[in-house]
């Protein structure tokens, strides 16, 4: 599965002022390691585009100017990639030059300093590291490859399912309700009942339909740029969403001005809108309160949205962010369980933490990060 190409896996030799570059080649050919010569430095950079394992170069060799070329060539690099350099440096006692040369080749990222001269042993065993240090790194690429194409097919998938599955459903509900209405006059109460228990199906097979897509979605979103969201606005929008079921139960939701953060804004609202949908489907008799508010913690935005609602048990802390993961029954309080499990995923896909503090019967919040 991770096998190389021989060009990805060989080493560039760059060493021109004497024997060195063939002997060194000699060296790593006697190891089993494939070795080609660079001629100058100047085609170095060209040879690496075409594929390379490792990369070994004379000190001498490498002026300030190609310096500066490679590390702009490493910093094009994809995240997986981190080219290993071995620099030969020369003998003798540091100096100040020797001090100000080695931290010029840090340039070079992952770079190690070998001194002259050397035993072939030093070079077999420094490019035998090197190379399986870059090995891993190939094997790096093609995981996160499969990864990209299975979230690309999942997501395909939902889209099918979403449109395939929720037509014949929705057929199903409509029917029913014209069962209902024109011919609840020859049914008894069992068979409106059972009526009823179509339709409540179909009603939560689609919400359910919903949220797996929703799932799905939550962290599809490429690695450009990200852009800044001021937090009032997605706050307001998850509201606006909310309102009826706001003004169903009579809830106050008081918050505090908002931070700007390097976040999508309909990621951010739909965290929101869970978490205050949350606290509005599981409160308490007592009149509901929701507090949503926003602070600086150690590099990170951190959001809490708190609320006196019905609580939860503490060894159900880590769990309810499950897919599927319900604490009650549907007929006590509807939904797919799924709510938190899409806001685990969306915070998750910004490298934050969603977690909640609770008591049984004293409320609870939900805590999330987002790098600043």
């Amino acid at each position: 599965m991770y096998r190389r190409t021989e060009r990805e896996m060989r080493v560039l030799v760059l060493a021109p002022v004497g024997r060195d570059a063939r002997l060194l080649s000699a060296t790593l050919s006697a190891a089993g390691v494939t070795a080609e010569i660079c001629p100058e430095a100047d085609s170095l950079i060209e040879m690496m585009d075409e594929g390379v394992g490792a990369a070994i170069l004379a000190e001498e060799a490498v002026t300030h100017n190609h310096l500066r070329d490679l590390s702009a060539w490493l910093v094009k690099q994809p995240p997986w990639s981190d080219v290993p350099f071995v620099v030969l440096t020369s003998a003798g006692r540091p100096t100040p030059e020797n001090v100000r040369r080695a931290r010029q080749l840090e340039q070079l990222g992952n770079c190690t300093l070998l001194e002259r001269p050397l035993r072939p042993e030093t070079v077999q065993s420094a490019m035998r590291a090197a190379l399986r240090a870059r090995f891993r790194q190939y094997e790096m690429r093609t995981r996160q490859e499969a990864l990209i194409r299975a979230n690309a097919d999942l997501e395909q998938f939902a889209h099918s399912v979403s449109h395939d599955l929720r037509e014949p459903i929705r057929s199903i509900a409509v029917y029913s309700e014209l069962l209902t209405t024109r011919y609840s006059n020859c049914l008894d109460g069992q068979g409106l009942d059972f009526l009823g228990f179509v339709r409540a199906g179909a009603r939560r097979m689609d919400a359910l339909i919903g949220d797996l897509l929703a799932y799905t979605q939550a962290a599809s979103t490429n690695d450009d740029e990200i852009p800044l969201t001021a937090g009032a606005k997605p706050l307001e929008g998850a509201l606006a969403n909310l309102a009826q079921a706001i003004a169903e139960s009579r809830a106050r939701v008081e918050f505090q001005t908002l931070p700007t953060v390097r976040i999508r804004e309909i990621h951010l609202q739909q965290l929101f809108q869970n978490l205050i949908g949350n606290a509005i489907k599981y409160r308490r008799e007592e009149p509901l309160s929701v507090v949503v508010a926003a602070s600086r913690l150690n590099g990170h935005w951190l959001f809490s949205v708190r609320d006196n609602g019905i609580g939860i048990r503490p060894e159900y802390k880590e769990t309810i962010f499950g897919i599927f993961k319900r604490l009650h029954t549907n007929e006590r309080y509807s939904g797919t369980g799924m709510g938190l499990a899409i806001c685990q995923r969306i915070v998750e896909r910004y490298r934050g933490r969603i977690w909640v503090e609770s008591e049984l019967g004293q409320g609870s919040t939900f805590y999330f990060t987002i790098p600043s």
